[in-house]
């Protein structure tokens, strides 16, 4: 428990939420049934819960056992983003199931692309569902919900109504509805609203003693406009079956992941990861999110707190080649179709990141009225990394329709290369042959101005080499002669500056001798040999100079702009474990691996970073980064144990190797 406290409310730690959502958004749930943190209805809607960066300030909606003495131990039911905790006491057990129903994993382009509303196009209307029940003897709850509007900027009137039972709240044109379904049932279920002095967000509080067999539903929903959710609380929902919808979301979360290819070792971690990243997908236009999350801290009580709610080019990318590898594709497909309708230009009007509905526009700003977890401040909206110059990003653009296109994926879809998207393709390659050699601020965003990075050249070298395997392959138009010279031109010239032989590593940036832990992609993206001494001499290097005393790995321990440290980067670790694992050295890769593994929440998840001194998750959460490189390094592992048993006679002992 992170020691800090506001009003007897104790910071949970990052990584002990449960996270639920429905391909729209996703909200945070704490092990004693609060929930902290949701944008709804989307993932960049602004926070009506906000307790996770403000514990006194930001609301919540928390439904738990009356005695807060009483903990909660949370678990996923089977195959699924569907959330139980449970409250035992010598009293009896309350169960608490969260959900957002879905009726789809996979919506795009058939639902409204629209901010401001939480409904299908044929009118149905998202929402969050919460039931308690008590599983047996009794136990008085206590539901509390807050809304804070706006990331707690604006007040909020709240108004109860009697028949449904339910409550309407308003604020900073937000508009949230409350309906209670089975309180009707329970004569002694009582709700009122709390207003203190001097507070912009009253709260509503419900009271109610369950006895063995006795349930309530909590359902909440946003809308348009007052009348809108006035319509929701005292019509729409108090008709619907929940437990019809929650059954039918727990069947669409289970169809999806059981067409998931992946059966090795590791297979629950490798199920999670996966759910995790198909909860960040945003099924209105395909896009994905690099977290649910902003501004949780790399450092405690630091400054290094950014909006992740976006979609970075290189993350989503990144994503989808994990989700192919287990044999979803159509999550790539989706993806592909909202790539292809962004302006592109003659490539310079291609950007590292957009808004998930393909906005350009980011602006970054500082909401000083929230004091941030644990202290740590600013909390940023926005993300002013939108307009920097990063040349990897067309590299591994090109890399994922690659992928997508070598799995067959256009001809299982009845579609082709050609046209449009490779119109696409060929501009970016163009593009790349002519700025390659160009500053960016690399693949980390550096604040410190550009630089030559090796990874960056490196992927312009991919962006190159998937261009004319395409080209050559499916016999398209393309300058194949120019784009051979460059792609030969942009490896010498990394090769001759990249690679700094005094210290013998690849160097975070040319001429220089600062270590990068991005250059352990180098292997993986088919730039060099795994086992070229140069690459064998880098990964040695790096994990003497930029790993903790767990051999987890540091991004970089150089200069980059900005005050403060940082965690050991999740993702890094994992490339170190890809690199161990196709360098023949499998029992350190396997070590790292289950090293790390140690360090997920209690239900599988992780953020973006490890203290591994004080045991704490930093950065956002769940962190797409971290569960794509995860389910990679499992795949990696497995394959390296199958080529140890293939070159190994003995079957006693090849079969061992397979079983650790």
């Amino acid at each position: 428990m992170v020691e800090t406290n506001v009003r007897n409310r104790t910071y949970q730690p990052i990584n002990s939420y449960g996270v639920i959502g429905d391909c729209h958004s996703a909200v945070l749930i704490a092990p004693d049934g609060s929930l902290d943190w949701g944008c709804l209805p989307d993932f960049d809607s602004p926070a009506i819960f906000c307790r996770l960066l403000d514990a006194e300030r930001g609301g919540y909606f928390q439904i738990a056992p009356s005695d807060p003495s009483i903990p909660g131990s949370q678990r996923y039911l089977r195959g699924s983003n569907v959330l139980q905790t449970s409250f035992a006491s010598t009293m009896g057990q309350v169960v608490l199931t969260d959900f957002m129903p879905v009726e789809t994993l996979s919506g795009w382009p058939h639902r409204v692309m629209n901010n401001n509303t939480w409904a299908d196009e044929d009118g149905s209307c998202h929402c969050l569902v919460r039931i308690v029940e008590c599983t047996h003897g009794e136990l008085p709850i206590t539901m509390t919900l807050k809304v804070s509007p706006n990331y707690a900027a604006a007040p909020s009137s709240v108004s109860l109504t009697a028949n449904p039972v339910g409550a309407l709240i308003a604020g900073g044109q937000q508009h949230v509805g409350l309906a209670v379904v089975g309180a009707i049932l329970l004569p002694d279920f009582c709700m009122q609203v709390i207003q203190e002095e001097e507070v912009w967000h009253p709260s509503i509080v419900a009271q109610v003693t369950l006895h063995e067999g006795e349930r309530l539903c909590f359902v909440l929903g946003v809308g348009q406009s007052a009348e809108a959710v006035k319509t929701l609380v005292e019509h729409d929902l108090p008709k619907r079956n929940f437990d019809a919808e929650l059954a039918h979301t727990l069947h669409c979360w289970r169809r999806w992941i059981a067409s998931s290819t992946y059966h090795g070792p590791y297979a629950d971690w490798v199920q999670r990861s996966a759910l995790a990243l198909k909860l960040m997908t945003y099924a209105p236009s395909g896009a994905l999110v690099a977290s649910a999350t902003t501004s949780l801290p790399e450092e405690l009580g630091g400054i290094r707190n950014w909006d992740y709610r976006f979609t970075w080019l290189r993350d989503a990318t990144f994503t989808l080649y994990a989700l192919n590898t287990l044999g979803f594709t159509e999550e790539t497909r989706a993806f592909t179709h909202w790539l292809s309708r962004l302006p592109y230009g003659n490539g310079e009007d291609l950007q590292i990141m957009y808004g998930i509905r393909g906005e350009r526009d980011l602006p970054e700003c500082e909401l000083s009225h929230l004091t941030g977890y644990c202290d740590s401040q600013p909390v940023r909206v926005g993300n002013a990394a939108a307009e920097q110059k990063q040349l990897d990003v067309f590299g591994e653009v090109l890399d994922c329709i690659h992928l997508y296109r070598r799995q067959g994926c256009f001809e299982r879809y009845g579609e082709t290369l050609e046209g449009p998207l490779w119109e696409m393709m060929r501009t970016l390659v163009d593009h790349v042959c002519t700025h390659w050699h160009e500053l960016d601020n690399g693949i980390w965003e550096v604040r410190g101005g550009p630089r030559h990075f090796v990874y960056s050249k490196v992927m312009c070298w991919v962006a190159l080499d998937r261009g004319i395997r395409a080209a050559q392959e499916l016999n398209l138009e393309a300058d194949l002669a120019r784009w051979t010279q460059v792609r030969d031109q942009i490896r010498t010239d990394v090769l001759s500056h990249g690679y700094n032989t005094s210290i013998g590593a690849f160097t975070q940036s040319y001429e220089g001798t600062a270590l990068d832990a991005s250059n352990l992609l180098l292997p993986l993206v088919g730039f060099i040999p795994p086992d070229d001494p140069r690459m064998r001499s880098t990964v040695d290097r790096i994990i003497e100079k930029i790993t903790d005393e767990n051999g987890f790995v540091y991004r970089y321990l150089s200069d980059d702009g900005l005050e403060g440290s940082e965690g050991t980067f999740a993702i890094c670790t994992f490339w170190l474990v890809d690199n161990l694992a196709m360098q023949g050295r499998v029992m350190e890769a396997r070590s790292l691996f289950e090293r790390l593994l140690q360090y997920a929440g209690r239900l599988g998840l992780f953020s973006e970073e490890i203290d591994t001194r004080n045991n704490t998750a930093l950065g956002n959460y769940p962190q797409a980064y971290t569960h794509l490189a995860l389910i990679n390094s499992a795949i990696n592992l497995q394959r390296a144990e199958m080529r140890l048993a293939e070159h190994h006679t003995d079957p006693v002992v090849a079969a061992i190797r397979l079983q650790k």
